[in-house]
């Protein structure tokens, strides 16, 4: 894979990350009981979980792609 199109992938993983992130904390803004403080911290876990998992996930295929080369 061509090193921009690395860095276009690596940039769009972390911007839906992030995306992600400001959308539940707008969402919570908005609707301050919505969830409880520990319900939060669960949903704020399980999303620093899946998108780590999706961080780890593109830097194992850039690893394999440069051990292939």
């Amino acid at each position: 894979m061509v090193m921009t199109d690395k860095l276009l992938q690596q940039a769009l993983t972390f911007a839906g990350a992030l995306g992600r992130f400001q959308g539940l904390i707008a969402f919570i803004r908005q609707n301050p009981d919505a969830y409880s403080h520990e319900r939060l911290l669960e949903e704020l876990f399980k999303l620093d979980d899946e998108e780590s998992a999706k961080i780890e996930a593109l830097e194992a295929l850039f690893k394999d792609e440069a051990e292939q080369e």
